[in-house]
């Protein structure tokens, strides 16, 4: 019979609940895989937008200084008359004429007018220039020089073509401002290299210059123009357009790298989990088929058979030794009924049902709320607890009670309603310390918050909210009972003020059918009866934003 239980019980036990723990599973961490995979993915494409954006600025902010610059030095080339006059005589006379005029020329000692001197001079204080050429208007040959050949040499104007890192410089007569024509400063490569290295080769970038004449005046990143998603553009204020990229490959092949990481790790523990689960419930399986079997066999006529806790664990040695336990406890008392149905069955009777009274649901409340202590349901603990003094107090003979007795009692109750709806329920109670003491007829209060959880509280909300403040006055004690439920309508509130100005009471089957009423009228009554001409109550309300009611009751 017990091999025929195993078999009977193995489809549903192992097979089903093993399946869906571990289908469970693989879902909560698959699940967990692809968030992470997702947030991966999202931070790689962040941080290509900002080193694409860091990359655009500094480069544009470099390009500026640089041009800036540039203008300044080819400036410097004619900031004077004499300096005009040497460059003017470079492209008019032939090379020994031009030295011989330089020697001939008297100038001042502070003024150069040798074009030599004065664009050797330029490459010597200034590293970033590679090369500058001088263009002047309705002049057929253009003046060429570079850092390697730093003399230069003259071309002629239609073989010559702008270095393509060059900033082109139009220069005006200082004394005139008539155009004298265009110099060319080239710029070095370096540094704008400089400039966008700034990820130190951990993140690529594609960056593209361009002058405001359409011509492309550096370029990096080739290999991966093609590969480009968005363009990051910056302006620079001279029209110099600097666009920066992130190949879209580089977030893509990281995030699939990143991914097959954890998947294969998510793969491996869920194997892990599923062998760990498998032997487990292969243990379970065992302790609960022999459980079951004992008891089928009890239950069909071995009275004497008890459960084998030898090889039970946790809460199934505690259900086998309760059982068992219980099954003593059981055959002792069919023995004990037996002698006294044959010898006093009315007392018998009695005796049984005196056994069913407030302190054995007490005492059967502490034990399951202490068995929820071992096993760390503190939580279920507290719930049987608060639910245990609730009744307690409601079953007690007492017709008045204190103010901080009365709010504690409201207190349990509302923390009873809350668990039901955790994340959408709250409440605060605050009374002054001195009213602590201050008798009042019980269940007066309770009512009330009774009445918002029946009816006021809107459970599609989030922020439900009830407070009951205990106020000292000058010669009265306020009390105010607050939410922010669905309030009432006009007509309720206008039938419910009527009724609370009634000092007589006739007491009728029902109010109308408005349960909610009733217990209002019935915590008006009592307090009526209890304070007198003492007491006085108001309610406000709306629909959709709650009910106050302030009860006030003068010092004697």
């Amino acid at each position: 019979m017990k091999n025929w239980r195993q078999n009977k019980m193995k489809p549903f036990w192992l097979h089903s609940l093993l399946r869906i723990y571990t289908l469970v599973m693989i879902v909560i961490i698959a699940s967990f895989a692809v968030m992470l995979s997702y947030a991966d993915w999202s931070s790689r494409e962040k941080e290509a937008q900002r080193v694409a954006q860091r990359v655009t600025t500094r480069t544009v902010s470099e390009i500026e200084y640089y041009h800036r610059e540039s203008t300044q030095l080819a400036q410097e080339l004619v900031e004077n008359r004499a300096r005009i006059e040497g460059i003017y005589k470079y492209f008019s006379l032939s090379t020994s004429d031009y030295f011989y005029w330089l020697l001939q020329r008297k100038a001042s000692p502070y003024v150069s007018v040798s074009l030599y001197e004065n664009i050797d001079d330029l490459y010597v204080r200034n590293d970033f220039v590679t090369g500058v050429a001088i263009v002047l208007q309705d002049y057929k040959e253009v003046y060429v020089s570079t850092r390697e050949k730093r003399s230069g040499e003259k071309i002629l104007a239609e073989d010559f073509k702008p270095a393509a890192n060059s900033f082109a410089i139009p220069v005006l007569d200082p004394n005139s401002d008539q155009s004298l024509g265009v110099i060319y400063i080239s710029l070095s490569q370096d540094v704008l290299y400089q400039a966008i290295d700034n990820t130190r080769g951990l993140i690529p970038v594609a960056v593209t210059i361009t002058s405001p004449f359409d011509t492309e005046l550096f370029h990096i990143g080739e290999n991966v123009v093609a590969e480009r998603e968005n363009w990051i553009v910056g302006l620079t204020s001279h029209g110099y357009q600097v666009q920066s990229a992130v190949p879209k490959n580089f977030v893509l092949t990281g995030t699939l790298t990143s991914s097959a990481v954890i998947v294969g790790l998510s793969g491996l523990f869920i194997i892990i989990l599923y062998v760990t689960l498998r032997q487990t419930f292969s243990n379970y399986q065992r302790q609960v088929v022999d459980l079951v079997g004992s008891i089928e066999v009890i239950a069909q006529g071995e009275e004497g058979l008890r459960i084998d806790t030898s090889k039970k664990d946790q809460e199934l040695l505690l259900i086998a030794e309760t059982t068992n336990d219980m099954l003593d406890r059981l055959e002792k008392n069919i023995h004990d009924i037996y002698q006294l149905e044959l010898s006093q069955k009315d007392a018998n009777m009695r005796a049984l049902q005196a056994q069913i009274n407030p302190h054995f649901m007490y005492n059967t409340l502490e034990f399951l709320r202490m068995y929820a202590v071992m096993e760390s349901q503190d939580e279920l603990a507290d719930i049987i607890y608060e639910f245990s003094s609730l009744l307690r107090n409601n079953i007690s003979d007492e017709r008045e009670t204190t103010l901080k007795q009365e709010l504690e009692f409201c207190r349990k109750y509302s923390y009873l309603c809350m668990v039901r709806y955790p994340k959408s329920v709250a409440y605060g109670f605050k009374i002054a310390p001195e009213l602590e003491n201050m008798r009042i007829p019980k269940f007066t209060l309770q009512p009330l918050v009774e009445n918002y959880f029946a009816h006021g509280i809107d459970h599609r909300r989030t922020d439900n909210v009830i407070s009951i403040k205990v106020l000292k006055g000058q010669g009265f004690v306020e009390i105010l009972v607050v939410d922010n439920g669905r309030g009432m309508t006009a007509e309720k509130l206008a039938s419910l003020q009527e009724k609370l100005t009634q000092r007589s009471f006739e007491h009728e089957a029902s109010y109308s059918g408005e349960r909610q009423s009733i217990g209002i009228v019935n915590v008006h009554e009592r307090f009526v009866l209890y304070f007198g001409d003492r007491y006085q109550i108001s309610v406000e309300s709306a629909e959709q934003e709650g009910v106050r009611y302030r009860i006030t009751i003068q010092n004697e």
